[in-house]
């Protein structure tokens, strides 16, 4: 089952690394930038974690962090699902930092694995699965122009392969984010490149594992509301660029395959709200719409965070009443 890698896929993660070391030549031809250009982007980027993303450990401390998010989410295909996402992370400097997280399902539907299921069968409760656990290093700059993070993540074959959550192998991606803070408002641009959509728009919990070269792009704007919080409204494209494999539960000893081209193609739209109740946890919300696939995915989750955010009063505190004049 080894997967070829087509030049197209060398070519996209060539692109992806020399855009890397543009922004690395670009931060460190350039000097200290103003103070208030410095604030305005920390302060955009450092947003609270998505409803079914791993928390959000990338506080201000350096040093070891830890914490949970419990999320409950509505897929229109396979139904309600619930997940809690234990996270660790350390944090080297302002510019590097790693971080681990693991999924645990305590509650999901998923497809049986009779031999020959019905076309009308139902679908079979499953509780305490894990998912496939993630690895990442995040490179942060703040060159002149723009703030840029690029990701290097990992997934460990830990899933429950009996229920196709996970593909059996360790799978990659790399992704590059620009972004540029105008007061209020932040352009986010994101381009990636890896060999599962597992790691693409983890934000959305996938009721699928998939394994084959693929690129993704996405596009959005942040607003800073009151109190901290953030809304993001982002389109984006998932785009195969060799064979696909997408599995599914296990039947007669062997995973389910669906093996084509374009199988994992997927493009549409995500809105997220994250509300911070106070330094250590966090409200979100989220509703994505896929175009692809015709499929609608809504969910809330709550994280906590055992090192919050610092205390220090920025422009996002202040009230609405303020934000309107």
């Amino acid at each position: 089952m080894a997967t070829s890698f087509p030049r197209s896929l060398y070519c996209g993660i060539s692109i992806l690394l020399l855009a890397s070391s543009a922004a690395l030549a670009q931060a460190a031809d350039s000097p200290s930038i103003a103070a208030e250009t410095a604030t305005a982007s920390s302060s955009a980027l450092l947003v609270p974690a998505q409803t079914t993303e791993s928390p959000d450990l990338d506080a201000p401390q350096r040093g070891w962090n830890a914490g949970i998010s419990f999320s409950s989410f509505h897929d229109s295909l396979t139904g309600w699902s619930t997940l809690a996402i234990p996270a660790a992370s350390y944090t080297f400097n302002d510019t590097f930092s790693i971080d681990a997280s693991i999924p645990i399902y305590m509650y999901r539907l998923a497809d049986s694995r009779a031999t020959k299921p019905r076309p009308n069968a139902k679908l079979v409760n499953q509780r305490g699965e894990l998912g496939d656990a993630i690895f990442a290093l995040h490179t942060q700059l703040e060159p002149r122009l723009f703030s840029y993070e690029n990701t290097i993540a990992f997934t460990a074959p830990t899933g429950d392969e009996a229920y196709g959550l996970t593909t059996g192998r360790v799978t990659f991606d790399i992704s590059n984010q620009f972004s540029h803070s105008f007061r209020y408002f932040t352009p986010i641009l994101e381009i990636g490149g890896g060999d599962s959509a597992t790691l693409v728009n983890t934000q959305i919990r996938k009721s699928y594992t998939s394994l084959g070269p693929l690129a993704h792009f996405q596009f959005g704007i942040a607003a800073n509301l009151f109190h901290r919080a953030v809304f993001e409204a982002d389109a984006y494209e998932q785009l195969p660029i060799g064979d696909q494999k997408i599995y599914s539960a296990y039947r007669k000893g062997r995973p389910t395959v669906v093996i084509g081209y374009n199988v994992t193609e997927d493009n549409g739209f995500i809105n997220s709200l994250d509300i911070p109740l106070n330094r250590h946890i966090t409200l979100s919300s989220y509703y994505s719409r896929s175009l692809r696939r015709s499929n609608d995915n809504v969910g809330m989750s709550i994280t906590f965070v055992l090192r919050g955010a610092s205390k220090e009063k920025t422009d996002e505190d202040l009230s609405f009443d303020d934000l309107i004049r």
